[in-house]
């Protein structure tokens, strides 16, 4: 059934990856649309393993029975309870991504057995983030869960990287240029801070919208406080690092390279942009949350092929 093969284990993990980053833009959707709370039970919804389309579909008391739950807010609405369900079965299906990235991995047992430990990380970590996602809902959206959640995600994605690095045949030569991995390596915590806080930005627009009823949206960054001028004044640290890394590239003519960390970072200034200066469309959210983690997952790549280059 299963051929052992690198280029089997390449596409394997290739696809992981994706679907992955296909699971960070469900949950960006999820949480722009308010539809986290759209199945308030797990791992049912509604306490069904297809979710109702119908509100005639469920008890009449449901309110009351999953207000008992520890629910404080349970009202069905059709749409949110099917986009936080798709987020769900996208969830699973990289659960049996990551399986079969798992058992070809098995094809470097004997010549580079850290390939298998690695995918068998990653494979843990996608059950434990089930379990974790299951805390989200039972907690209401602690926004300190949602972060957590948030971190483990982009873990499994280095994982998944750094594995697929060691096998990767298109390796960049850097010489001996310690110096763009010194900042490769802040780059990526810097990274990995600003998504952090970009869902700490997101919680504090949800309670001051909440607090406007969601009306006067022009008015809503002057309300977010301290966390959203951290969280742009990163933002200039980021841009600064990575501009320095896009010269880079292209001092190495690495112009693949350049011109796809050129793409993704004006996107993410202008989706911040537009989110900043017109109103935060919720259509805006997924693309600058889902930019910023490529942006990371790109820098973590890069880094994982000059070691992976150097250890040869």
């Amino acid at each position: 059934m299963f051929k052992f093969s690198i280029s089997n284990f390449k596409k394997a993990s290739f696809w992981t990856i994706i679907i992955v980053y296909f699971v960070i833009i469900a949950g960006g959707v999820v949480r722009c649309t308010g539809s986290g709370m759209g199945c308030p039970d797990w791992p049912k919804c509604f306490g069904r393993w297809v979710p109702p389309t119908e509100i005639s579909e469920l008890p009449t008391n449901y309110v009351e029975l999953y207000s008992k739950g520890g629910h404080l807010s349970v009202e069905f609405n059709v749409l949110k309870t099917w986009t936080e369900y798709i987020n769900r079965l996208i969830g699973v299906l990289v659960g049996f991504a990551i399986f079969f990235t798992l058992i070809y991995s098995f094809t470097f047992w004997k010549s580079n057995r850290k390939i298998v430990w690695y995918s068998l990380a990653a494979f843990l970590l996608v059950g434990f983030q089930g379990w974790l996602g299951s805390k989200v809902v039972s907690t209401n959206l602690l926004p300190f869960m949602v972060s957590i959640h948030m971190f483990v995600a982009l873990v499994i994605v280095g994982i998944l990287i750094y594995a697929y690095s060691l096998i990767d045949s298109k390796l960049i030569s850097y010489k001996s240029d310690n110096y763009i991995k010194i900042v490769l390596f802040f780059a990526m915590i810097f990274s990995l801070i600003q998504i952090l806080l970009g869902t700490q930005v997101r919680q504090a627009v949800d309670v001051v919208a909440k607090s406007l009823n969601y009306s006067l949206r022009n008015t809503w960054v002057e309300n977010l406080g301290s966390i959203f001028i951290v969280h742009r004044l990163f933002a200039y640290l980021i841009v600064g690092v990575n501009a320095y890394l896009i010269y880079k590239f292209y001092s190495y003519k690495a112009l693949f390279e350049r011109n796809m960390l050129s793409i993704i970072l004006v996107l993410e200034i202008l989706s911040g942009f537009i989110l900043t200066y017109f109103g935060f469309p919720s259509y805006i959210q997924p693309v600058h949350l889902v930019c910023a983690t490529i942006i990371f997952g790109y820098q973590f790549y890069v880094f994982s092929t000059i070691l992976a280059n150097q250890n040869k």
